[in-house]
C-alpha cells in the first residue's frame, strides 16, 4: 500500500513538472530517460536482447543491441508523451495525428456488428485513445489492472481516458464485450500479450509456438464483428499516423480449436510484418515467448 502511494505521488509530481517544459525539452528528456533505463534496467535489457536475437538472429550483436537501445529510447518518449497528453490542447490533435485508411473503419461500422480493433505494443499504444476524438466515436479499451497498485492503476486509467477511451478491466469481460459490439461500438484489444498457458492457444510467432489469447478469434467468429488491426506510426514527438487496415477474415474451417489457431496465426503474422519494418517500435522487454524467455 505504501509503495503504491509512493509511486503515485512521484509520478504525479513528475508529470506536473514535465508539462511545464518546452516540447523540445520534453522530447530530449524522454530519449534521455530511455537511455538511462537501457543501462540501469539490466534484467529488462537482457530480456529485450534475447527476444531480438530470436527474430533477428542473422544480425550482428552490435546491430541487435542498437535495436534494443533505440527501443528503450522510444519507450522513454512514450512515457513522457503519455504523461503530458492530458494537457495537450485537443484543437491541435488534427495537426498532430493523421488518420490513414479511414474508409476501413467506416465500412466496418456500416455492418452494424461493432468493431474489434486489434492494437499492439507498437508505437505509443498508450495514447491511441486520441483516435476516439479524431473519429468522433466511442472506443472501449480492455486494460489489465496493475496488481497491488490500485492508486497508480487509477492514475494510468485516468490518463488513458483523457485521450478519449472508456477503460474496462480485462477480467471476465466477455459479456461486456459482446454487449458493446451489439451496440455497434469499437472494442480495442491488445493482441500481443502473453496469455496464461491454461487459457492459451499455442500459435507460431517468428517460428516458435507462443501462448496466444483465444478470445479475439472466438468473439470474431461468434459475432461476425470485423477484426481490424490498427497501429500508430511515429512521425515525431507527439506526431503520429494512425493506420487502419483491412479486417482479418475470421475463417471457420475444421474444429473450433483449428479455426482459432488459424485465425490467431493471421494476427501474429500481421504483427510480424510490423516488427520487421519498424523493429525499434515494438515492446521487446515483454516476455512474449514465455516466462523463461
Amino acid at each position: 500500500m505504501l509503495l503504491d502511494y509512493f509511486f503515485f505521488f512521484v509520478i504525479k509530481a513528475f508529470q506536473q513538472c514535465v508539462r511545464l517544459l518546452p516540447e523540445r525539452v520534453q522530447e530530449h528528456l524522454g530519449i534521455f530517460l530511455g537511455r538511462i533505463a537501457f543501462y540501469i534496467l539490466k534484467k529488462r535489457k537482457r530480456i529485450a536482447l534475447r527476444n531480438i536475437a530470436r527474430v533477428f538472429h542473422y544480425k550482428t550483436e552490435e546491430e541487435r543491441e542498437d535495436i534494443a537501445r533505440r527501443s528503450f529510447e522510444k519507450l522513454g518518449l512514450n512515457f513522457i508523451e503519455s504523461l503530458i497528453i492530458p494537457y495537450v490542447p485537443k484543437h491541435t490533435f488534427q495537426k498532430r495525428f493523421e488518420i490513414i485508411n479511414r474508409q476501413y473503419f467506416d465500412n466496418a461500422l456500416a455492418l452494424k456488428k461493432g468493431l474489434i480493433a486489434l492494437v499492439f505494443h507498437f508505437g505509443n499504444w498508450e495514447i491511441m485513445g486520441v483516435t476516439s476524438f479524431l473519429l468522433k466515436h466511442d472506443i472501449i479499451a480492455l486494460a489489465r489492472p496493475l496488481k497491488g497498485h490500485k492508486r497508480l492503476n487509477r492514475f494510468l486509467n485516468h490518463v488513458r481516458e483523457e485521450t478519449g477511451l472508456t477503460i474496462i478491466p480485462n477480467e471476465n469481460t466477455l459479456s461486456d464485450i459482446m454487449r458493446h459490439l451489439r451496440e455497434n461500438k469499437v472494442v480495442a484489444i491488445l493482441a500481443d500479450q502473453r496469455e496464461k498457458r491454461s487459457r492459451a492457444v499455442f500459435v507460431e510467432f517468428f517460428g516458435e509456438k507462443v501462448p496466444t489469447m483465444r478470445g479475439i478469434a472466438l468473439i470474431g467468429m461468434k459475432t461476425g464483428a470485423p477484426v481490424m488491426p490498427v497501429y500508430m506510426i511515429r512521425d515525431g514527438f507527439l506526431q503520429y499516423r494512425v493506420v487502419f487496415n483491412p479486417p482479418i477474415e475470421m475463417e471457420k474451417k475444421g474444429t473450433i480449436d483449428e479455426s482459432v489457431a488459424a485465425n490467431m496465426r493471421k494476427v501474429n503474422a500481421f504483427l510480424e510484418s510490423l516488427i520487421l519494418k519498424n523493429p525499434d517500435e515494438w515492446f521487446w522487454v515483454h516476455r512474449r515467448w514465455g516466462r523463461d524467455s
